[in-house]
């Protein structure tokens, strides 16, 4: 790095959006719940707890834990899961990656030391891996993922459309989408790490993208920040195929061309992408392990096989369908999707690598049988794609910009979308179960109407009585 780019770099402070974004962050941070109640969340949260204080994946203890809290909210938890074994090894089964646990471990071993040192000092804090110390350790290190994500996806947007532009889009993509549910109600999920861990890869591919291409520590580095994103969850492989896309392209310019060194680039990609692929599957040996361990082989519980199916028949419904299909649910996509075919005019390798990605997101999604996630709010499993919908973003206001479109107008849209977001969030914690299964458009319609008059009721409970506000569905 030039003396004048080293000073650029510690002159971060002077890029207002950026500190912006990083106050938006700071300000959010207290509204950040600390609690696990899903299913998925036990499941991850079990790995941290049981490899932590008993050393083993036998999760009887952790589930049975929760079951005992509270027999009737967590009956489901002692049906699915503490009751189901797997036939091969008579563990609980545990359909969970093993990477958000893991992930969670430096956080949960601080907050340990923490509980240890309190309780020496006469404070009355269980150090048994369940008192509030832990669980929020884990919750707001799920919410320092996701910020560090966004951050990332900032910096991927700011080298192509500037600074302004980015921190507006991430800003706009976070609170108008699904994404600021999974960071700041229900961290607990795999969501925010794995928005951190794609975008990390994301982010390397694109920094590294060059002419002349990568260096072999380069493609070591490309793997590892691939084999992590896939620890957190094994769909987010497929993001490989973005470095894939781009080799294609690459060699087929150097066909057409006729260059000369298209026998040497032909190798030299091979290799890079072998050795990205041979790190990757080292970094991923802990989640093989895992497997073997609960399951009895190197593989998946036959739970999830069950769920699967390599004809994608919902690949439609996980965009369009009301009851929880993306495009119904955040609204905002139909934007970034059209933005993302403005993209193509600014960098075509990445649109097209980009766009490939997000289509082998949308086939792997159609082909779970539970497509819905059900009773989740919006379709969560596109959150892995939030540096794909950032993107989209920037170059659909920088379109806008370029084109006359003012300032206040752009912001004021953006506005509008993460106000309905708003709306929608809280309106899903007054439904009823059944309600969350699907988008019901005139009841929607009427809530949205409603909820400013109610919104500060909701927003008061939140903040002073969190239990009063997630209790608001005894009305149904």
């Amino acid at each position: 790095m030039l003396k004048s780019e080293r000073s650029v770099a510690r002159r971060w402070w002077h890029d207002r959006p950026l500190v912006a974004l990083l106050a938006l962050f700071v300000v959010v941070a207290p509204l950040v719940t600390s609690r696990i109640y899903a299913s998925d969340e036990i499941q991850y949260f079990a790995y941290t707890h049981s490899l932590f204080f008993d050393g083993d994946l036998d999760f009887s203890n952790q589930y049975l834990h929760f079951y005992e809290s509270d027999r009737v909210k967590f009956q489901a938890i002692y049906e699915d899961l503490y009751l189901k074994h797997e036939p091969e090894t008579d563990l609980p089964i545990n359909v969970a990656p093993i990477g958000t646990g893991l992930l969670w471990m430096p956080s949960f071993a601080a907050a340990h030391g923490f509980v240890l040192v309190t309780s020496a000092m006469g404070v009355d804090i269980l150090a048994n891996g369940y008192s509030q110390p832990y669980i929020a350790a884990i919750c707001l290190t799920s919410y320092l993922y996701g910020c560090l994500g966004l951050l990332l996806c900032y910096l991927l947007a700011k080298r192509l459309f500037g600074s302004g532009v980015a921190a507006l889009a991430v800003a706009a993509i976070w609170l108008a989408t699904p994404l600021v549910f999974y960071t700041v109600v229900a961290p607990p999920w795999s969501h925010a790490t794995s928005l951190f861990t794609v975008t990390l890869f994301l982010w390397y591919w694109n920094r590294t993208r060059r002419k002349e291409g990568r260096s072999l520590r380069e493609w070591a580095l490309l793997g590892a920040s691939a084999g992590l994103m896939m620890l957190v969850r094994e769909q987010d492989a497929l993001f490989m195929v973005v470095p894939a896309t781009e080799a294609a392209l690459a060699l087929v310019g150097d066909w057409r061309a006729k260059a000369q060194a298209l026998t040497a680039n032909i190798k030299r990609w091979v290799v890079g992408l072998l050795l990205m692929g041979v790190i990757a599957a080292l970094v991923f040996i802990p989640q093989l392990l895992a497997y073997r361990v609960i399951t009895g082989r190197f593989g998946p519980s036959k739970v999830v096989a069950g769920k699967f199916t390599w004809t994608a028949p919902n690949a439609l419904n996980v965009l369009f369908s009301p009851e929880h299909g993306l495009i119904p649910w955040t609204p905002v996509i139909v934007l970034v999707l059209f933005g993302l075919l403005l993209l193509w005019r600014k960098d075509r390798t990445l649109t097209l690598a980009l766009s490939v990605a997000f289509l082998l997101q949308v086939y792997v999604a159609g082909s779970f049988l539970t497509w819905q996630s059900a009773g989740s709010f919006g379709q969560r499993r596109f959150i892995n794609s939030t540096s794909i919908f950032v993107l989209g973003a920037c170059a659909l206001v920088a379109w806008a910009l370029a084109n006359g479109c003012p300032r206040w107008l752009v912001a004021g849209v953006a506005a509008l979308f993460v106000a309905w977001n708003a709306g929608l969030l809280m309106q899903y914690a007054l439904w009823c179960s059944p309600q969350r299964q699907g988008l019901d458009w005139a009841a929607v319609l009427k809530g949205q109407l409603e909820m400013p008059g109610r919104a500060a009721g909701l927003i008061w409970d939140y903040l002073t009585d969190r239990q009063r506000f997630y209790r608001q569905t005894r009305q149904c």
